[in-house]
């Protein structure tokens, strides 16, 4: 049998690829193409063209100092939401998106092109050399079936904890929020116009250096993040204006091991020290500091445990091994289109996998830096117009006096 198909095959290749004849190099075409057309879109060159032609991802925070950039989730807004909506739009904004805006596909780019070759391989196996009398290799579809349901079990569970992951530090960045819009009031209300000025620079320190510290360093530069903690106006002076160049020099330089979020808690307890304040107030102010320093200690928490390794590895490995015999199931019953189907069953559910791993570590995907420019931009403005607004206070309270007589 060896020796009749060894001789069989060259002959069957001769015809295949004879003219007039749409056998083994149509079919194959037909079969790699969307395959194909995936590998040529998430080339670069590729993709700075569509972003040159408008497909732009503008969910991103880019690198301080550099053109590369970070996906993040962008705080919605009423426009974002109601386009987020839309119906039918939001489904050709969706499948638009993945060709252009997306980085999913060319994190996919690896596994989608071995299993692309394996179920090529399989279907070259099965249509030409299995003819030619070679041994069939096919699997049959129930073990499939039957793994199926302990495989999404999987994926649900990974995907569930890394959400939860996800909302804990989403959750605690909005309490650091609350916690520095109430400091500064506080600041504003029971200090000196000089102490208040001077505490109310130091607030949006703390949520930009525990953004720094909780990223790859090489995504941020902490001096120049600091000097953008001033608000969203950079040019202002005296009271509008952030830290001094050489307060920033001097979080920079910091006690070795101290780590920038922790040498602001530590500095925000001196100026409150230094405001001599009833024991009420104070005690109230250092309350809000703890809270800071709890929040810190959860998002140290959830950045270094991740989900175990162990279910991460072996979620993994099942997945991929199930999608890499999985065309040896489908040969006989789809044919020609086993590669397009194992192409779209892999990048589902490879995608699920990948969201999981993705927001497992939210602080990288997590709008943090529009959470440091609010607090920022917000304390600038009480800074600026602290006059303004006790000049207004006077007046209400006057005129609540001249009602009451």
């Amino acid at each position: 049998a060896s020796r009749v198909a060894a001789a069989a095959l060259p002959e069957f290749l001769s015809a295949s690829f004879g003219d007039g004849n749409t056998g083994l190099a149509v079919q194959f075409l037909v079969a790699l193409l969307p395959a194909i057309l995936v590998e040529i879109i998430v080339l670069q060159p590729v993709q700075d063209t569509l972003e040159s032609t408008g497909f732009k991802n503008d969910q991103r925070e880019y690198v301080t100092g550099s053109d590369a950039s970070i996906a993040v989730q962008v705080p919605y807004d009423p426009e974002r939401w109601i386009k987020h909506r839309a119906n039918p739009d939001r489904y050709w904004n969706t499948l638009s998106g993945l060709f252009g805006r997306t980085t999913l596909l060319p994190r996919l780019q690896g596994p989608l092109f071995v299993l692309n070759v394996v179920s090529a391989a399989v279907l070259f196996y099965s249509l030409y050399l299995v003819p030619a009398g070679y041994m069939k290799l096919a699997l049959p579809a129930l073990p499939f079936t039957i793994s199926s349901f302990a495989l999404g079990l999987l994926l649900v569970f990974r995907v569930n904890n890394a959400t939860n992951r996800y909302v804990k530090a989403r959750d605690l960045w909005g309490d650091m929020l609350n916690i520095s819009r109430d400091l500064i009031q506080q600041a504003s209300q029971w200090a000196n116009r000089e102490d208040f000025i001077d505490f109310a620079r130091w607030v949006p320190a703390f949520t930009t250096g525990l953004m720094c510290q909780l990223r790859d360093p090489r995504k941020h530069d902490l001096a120049q993040e600091l000097r953008e903690a001033a608000g969203s106006d950079l040019t202002r002076e005296g009271e509008g204006a952030g830290l001094t160049k050489e307060e920033i020099e001097l979080m920079c330089s910091r006690p070795n091991g101290m780590l920038p979020a922790h040498y602001v808690t530590h500095m925000l307890r001196i100026k409150i020290k230094a405001m001599g304040l009833p024991l009420e107030q104070r005690l109230m102010m250092e309350s809000n500091v703890t809270r800071l320093i709890n929040d810190m200690g959860a998002c140290e928490n959830i950045f270094a445990t991740p989900i175990p390794v162990g279910y991460t590895k072996h979620t993994s490995r099942f997945l991929f091994l199930w999608l890499f015999f999985l065309p040896f199931a489908l040969t006989e019953q789809l044919g020609v289109g086993t590669v397009f189907a194992q192409q779209v069953l892999s990048f589902g559910l490879l995608g699920i996998e990948d969201v999981g791993i993705q927001i497992e570590e939210p602080f990288s995907v997590l709008p943090l830096k529009k959470i440091c420019f609010k607090i920022a931009n917000e304390g600038q403005i009480v800074r600026s117009s602290f006059d303004f607004l006790e000049e207004q206070g006077s007046k209400s309270k006057a005129s609540q006096r001249l009602q009451m007589a």
